[in-house]
């Protein structure tokens, strides 16, 4: 009897030992890996404010196709992109117009006496190199961007290109398709690469319409965060990324973000007001974050 009773005994220790090892493994698998979602809106707010910037300064810039695909007189003094090589263009310009020699422009995002690049209060510094293959209003046509010192409040931005291909255009929006490839973010301490093929969609004049104007973006993504995890990230149609030009961060939309080695968790980024808030939500726990 004494022996079963120590048989018994064994069993309910051995027992509680594998139940509470179960425990302590659920602790430690606790999903609380945020970086990977703090360094996709770096990344991602500052690229995406790029090629808006790029192609307002475009609208105001003759000779880039924007007025009806002509190649007009050489730029006023303020005209905002400057030219690096002169274009030579076949003589139909209708939808199948191009350019034989496409041109290319340069352009110094510094404060200058020229209308600014930006509106939402970063400081920034450093040039763009813009080669147009077609009229920007064309669908198909292509602006592709070089970035040299690229940097907005002390974070450097750069890219092998990011190649922007018109999709359609209304009386108050463009819609590109936009490949980032090979970017890469750093400041002395750390180094985020990241790379995107996304839609995106500006609104000149806000949606619906108002005073602020507004990017949507949807489509995929994947990068490595500054501690060397790879990570993708989807951004659904239905509830695209939206950020004011006015505003320093993403304020509205919502992704799925998937850091290597860990669930997709849900990432929220508010309903519209501009602040460095949001949230992501993963196994049925919710955590805020900053987006910086």
């Amino acid at each position: 009897m004494k022996k079963v009773y120590k048989i018994v005994l064994i069993l309910s220790c051995v027992t509680s030992l594998f139940f509470v090892g179960c425990h302590k493994k659920e602790t430690v698998e606790v999903d609380n890996e945020t970086q990977s979602s703090v360094d996709n809106a770096v990344a991602d707010q500052e690229y995406m404010m790029i090629v808006p910037a790029a192609n307002g300064h475009a609208i105001n810039t003759k000779g880039t196709g924007c007025n009806n695909g002509r190649l007009l007189s050489p730029p006023s003094p303020c005209d905002t992109l400057t030219w690096l090589n002169r274009a030579t263009a076949d003589t139909n310009l209708t939808a199948t117009f191009k350019y034989i020699v496409p041109p290319v422009f340069g352009l110094n995002i510094a404060p200058s006496s020229c209308p600014a690049s930006f509106t939402d209060g970063k400081v920034r510094s450093g040039s763009w190199i813009i080669k147009i293959t077609g009229p920007l209003k064309l669908v198909g046509s292509q602006m592709i961007l070089k970035l040299i010192n690229h940097k907005a409040s002390g974070i450097s931005y750069s890219c092998d290109s990011m190649v922007v291909t018109t999709l359609g255009t209304t009386s108050n929006s463009t819609t590109f398709n936009i490949k980032l490839i090979n970017g890469v973010c750093s400041n002395p301490n750390w180094t985020i690469k990241y790379n995107f093929d996304k839609t995106f969609t500006n609104y000149g004049k806000g949606n619906p319409v108002g005073n602020d104007p507004v990017v949507e973006v949807f489509g995929t993504a994947n990068g490595v965060n500054r501690v060397g995890k790879p990570f993708t990230v989807n951004i659904p149609q239905g509830s695209p990324l939206i950020k004011h030009k006015l505003c320093q961060f993403i304020d509205k939309g919502i992704l799925e973000l998937t850091p290597d080695g860990f669930k997709t968790r849900t990432v929220d980024f508010g309903n519209g007001v501009c602040d460095d808030d949001a949230t992501f939500t993963v196994n049925g726990s919710t955590v805020a974050f900053k987006l910086k």
